[in-house]
């Protein structure tokens, strides 16, 4: 009796696995393939051969599963195929990725293990995209949410086929309407890029980087909110990068402080109180090294890019962590400090 119990636990695991990894919504099996493929499963679990089910079993196993609240479809006929349908929408499942990979509570392994999960949940043919930089904004507060979700599977696209996007900048005007930007190049109201990748900001929005030789560090970072009639142009091959030249950019964003930053990333030297060393390693990571410098006082160097957001992260600590160089670190360190005075002098 206990073998026999084992075994229909087996099978019921078994049944779940197959469904889960052979159908969605818009794909099914038929009762033999299902049949065949929870023999093969249930053996691998059972370590021996454990028969084929006849139709009747798998029939009752299906209709356990159902009553234990999964979604499995039936299509109409004697030949109708089973399907296990998710409980979730494609981008809902982008917003539990986005929350797993973001959360500061998990290890790597642990997030790793939880988006695997997520990405059984997706239909299949969209599986793979749960396998990308999953990294998405909090839409629900905002009121561009279906221009964003567009935005974000016309990008998927194109980044997937390697096409160019075409999208028209929106900015909000000093009453707050919006207008639309023009690229200064070319007088155009579409502006056509070649994009990079799309990256979630501790800002909460989603950024594309899109490739420009013009500038320095030879990117722009549009937010994706403020991008309107995004278009993954067919047939339009964009400009391919190499994989070293991405992984620096996505390097130089992840030490950008939410914002990718016109400037290449410098190392900068800083003297403060061990007390806040805590800080400094959540927001560079926890190998950061420091150096005791005096008693309760200690040094370490840092990779940031040079820009008010990283400027305004010194200044919250009022006065007790210092820029000790490189020079420019210090001198714009400097100006931003005046810059905000002047906004207080008569």
């Amino acid at each position: 009796m206990g073998n026999a119990v084992n075994e229909r636990g087996l099978r019921l695991i078994a049944t779940l696995k197959a469904l889960n990894d052979l159908t969605d919504s818009e794909n099914g099996v038929s009762a033999g393939e299902l049949r065949d493929a929870v023999a093969q499963k249930a053996s691998e679990y059972a370590g021996h051969p454990i028969d084929r089910p006849d139709k009747r079993t798998t029939w009752r196993d299906v209709e356990t599963l159902k009553n234990a609240g999964y979604a499995v479809e039936r299509g109409p006929g004697t030949r109708g195929k089973y399907s296990l349908n998710s409980n979730f929408e494609p981008w809902e499942l982008r917003f539990l990725a986005d929350a797993t990979r973001t959360s500061r509570s998990l290890t790597a392994n642990q997030g790793n293990r939880i988006i695997e999960k997520l990405k059984a949940m997706e239909p299949i043919a969209g599986r793979s995209k749960l396998s990308r930089r999953l990294q998405v904004q909090q839409l629900y507060l905002s009121d561009t949410f279906k221009q964003t979700v567009y935005a974000l599977e016309q990008i998927e696209l194109a980044l997937s086929k390697g096409w160019k996007i075409s999208y028209e900048q929106v900015e909000l005007d000093a009453n707050g309407r919006k207008t639309i930007r023009r690229d200064k190049r070319t007088g155009d109201r579409a502006r056509i890029v070649d994009p990079i990748e799309y990256v979630y900001s501790i800002d909460g929005y989603y950024y594309l980087i899109i490739y420009d030789p013009t500038t320095k560090s030879r990117t722009k970072t549009p937010r994706i909110d403020r991008m309107r009639n995004v278009t993954a142009l067919e047939g339009q091959h964009a400009v391919q990068i190499s994989r070293e030249e991405k992984s620096r950019i996505l390097e130089m964003y992840r030490r950008s402080f939410g914002m990718f930053e016109a400037e290449s990333p410098v190392e900068v030297e800083l003297e403060l109180p061990a007390r806040h060393a805590k800080s400094v390693r959540d927001k560079f990571g926890s190998g950061t090294k420091f150096l005791q410098t005096a008693p309760g006082r200690c040094r370490t160097t840092v990779t940031a890019n040079l820009s008010p957001v990283f400027y305004s992260w010194i200044a919250q600590f009022d006065g007790n962590v210092a820029i000790k160089g490189p020079q420019e670190a210090v001198d714009g360190m400097r100006e931003f400090l005046n810059k905000n005075l002047a906004a207080y002098q008569e």
